[in-house]
């Protein structure tokens, strides 16, 4: 029988109970998902659109590795975060937009939002949410321009712009569901005409295991109800909210971001719900159509309070732990 003295004690810091999946491995599953609307865009768009993306992963990947060669940091581009704040940010703009623009934003991304505040896991806000907002608000029309498919380029106005101001029909200009659904003859972002496929991009991630399907699955349902609500339970208007501009985009791909999105299953559920509301409200109230980058950008800055208030009750304790603010 082994004796006291013989045992020995490993002394480790929590957590103690760990997964095999690693960062890079989930930051690989979400690049195998987005190159699903990649594809997409190549079709709709051209290759400029493979251009913009290659543009938006070269620069945030070069920006992050010589910002944390300048800070004598350890270098993390194997962790391919950086590859995909790249592609979200070459996804989220038309295929007019200059690389110029693309660099910019990767630039913002990177080292304003991410690396300044400690690097993965310790910033705030999505960094490519911040860079498409302050793309569209410093950088129009260079970002805005929509153009429908095809070797003329027609620009076109967003959807939004028609069911905006508190408006409760739907403009004959308007495109149809099928068209919204599909991403056909429709104008946008390169990464977000098509829902179909963004749709497909979603299954793939959840059945991996890297999101919550909770979050997009309440964020846009809020945007369902409220939009049904106000437009007279009309299921086209009601739809095309759903089916217009970055909602269900932003929801698989910028809501579910690990680090800056709420971390309680509460806060989850509390964060894809104000999400939702924020966003129809900005639509509705200030006929703004980027109000999703908004509303996710808020709910960033508010995730460490609802951490806070919604810490799961400690088995054995009658109250919430209190949690400190910080992420």
């Amino acid at each position: 029988m082994m004796s006291l003295q013989d045992m020995k004690l490993n002394v480790r810091a929590s957590p103690h109970l760990k997964s095999h999946r690693k960062t890079d491995w989930m930051m690989k599953q979400v690049i195998i998902a987005l190159l699903l609307p990649l594809m997409a865009a190549i079709y709709f768009f051209g290759i400029k659109s493979l251009g913009l993306v290659l543009v938006g992963v070269a620069s945030s990947v070069l920006f992050e590795y010589s910002f944390q060669k300048f800070r004598d940091q350890p270098v993390r581009i194997n962790d391919y975060s950086a590859v995909i704040t790249g592609m979200l940010i070459g996804l989220s703009v038309p295929v007019t937009a200059p690389y110029w623009t693309i660099i910019i934003g990767s630039f913002f991304a990177i080292v304003i939002i991410k690396q300044l505040p400690g690097g993965i896991g310790r910033n705030m806000f999505n960094p490519a949410v911040g860079a498409r907002v302050m793309l569209k608000v410093f950088f129009s029309p260079w970002i805005t321009n929509w153009v429908t498919p095809g070797t003329d380029a027609v620009s076109t106005a967003t959807p939004l712009e028609s069911i905006g101001h508190f408006s409760t029909t739907i403009s004959k200009d308007v495109p149809g569901l099928f068209e919204l659904f599909l991403g056909v003859n429709l104008g946008g972002n390169i990464g977000e005409t098509s829902k179909l496929i963004i749709i497909l991009a979603f299954i793939y991630l959840v059945v991996r295991g890297v999101i919550n399907m909770k979050i997009p699955l309440l964020y846009v349902g809020t945007v369902a109800v409220i939009s049904s609500i106000y437009g007279g339970f009309s299921f086209d208007y009601m739809m095309t909210h759903v089916l217009s501009g970055t909602l269900i985009f932003a929801a698989v791909f910028m809501a579910t971001d690990y680090t800056s999105g709420a971390l309680t299953p509460d806060g989850k559920t509390i964060f894809a719900i104000c999400a939702g509301f924020l966003t129809i409200a900005i639509r509705l109230i200030f006929n703004f159509p980027g109000g999703v980058g908004f509303a996710i950008l808020i709910m960033n800055a508010l995730s460490p309070v609802i951490d806070k208030y919604l810490a799961p009750r400690i088995y054995g304790h009658k109250k919430r732990p209190k949690v400190a603010l910080v992420k």
